[in-house]
């Protein structure tokens, strides 16, 4: 889980945005994502082990989101654009789970996918620039785009790919506009 892949366990993540997102306390499990205690007046932790494992629990039962079902024969025109260009490297359609394909789109790896000289913060094992492929599943539903957000539509989200999807983007950029176009339905019915 996170940009970088960086939060191993689902139960990790939780304690991990308990307080970076909300500013709560959790219990410290020894793993290093919690965060015990504040000086905000409030008894630490704020949240105990069980709402932890609750909160974790309701997320592993989540759905995938579901495709749109759109019948326009763009989606398939789409998709195998999608194929062609290179996209499907790295956002596999479907990994196997515990209970059959998990129809997600990402090899859930981490790539370079910044250009050169980009500036921002390495995390162990993921360098600057190094994100985990995000999957596309529901994407039509989570604008903006990228681990910053600075990709307003889908469009600017693949043109912004460089490092290891340079040729991607190339190929993205040398195919027609019907073409061009094709994808961004295919993905608009993840």
């Amino acid at each position: 889980f996170g940009w970088n892949a960086q939060v191993p366990r689902l139960a990790d993540f939780v304690r991990d945005a308990m307080f970076g997102e909300l500013g709560l306390t959790t219990p410290d499990d020894g793993r290093g994502f919690a965060t015990a205690s504040d000086a905000d007046g409030t008894a630490d932790p704020e949240i105990n082990d069980l709402q932890v494992a609750n909160i974790a629990a309701f997320m592993a039962s989540l759905p995938a989101p579901a495709r749109g079902g759109s019948n326009d024969p763009r989606v398939a025109q789409g998709q195998a654009v999608f194929t062609a260009v290179g996209c499907a490297k790295c956002h596999i359609p479907s990994l196997d789970g515990p209970t059959g394909a998990v129809p997600l789109f990402s090899d859930l790896l981490l790539h370079n996918v910044m250009p050169a000289g980009y500036r921002g913060m390495a995390e162990p094992g993921a360098g600057v620039g190094v994100f985990r492929t995000p999957p596309l599943w529901g994407i039509k539903d989570t604008a903006p785009y990228l681990h910053d957000g600075r990709a307003a539509d889908l469009r600017a989200a693949i043109l912004a790919h460089f490092g290891e999807a340079t040729a991607v983007r190339n190929n993205f950029q040398a195919r027609s506009q019907d073409d061009q176009d094709a994808l961004l339905v295919f993905l608009n019915d993840l």
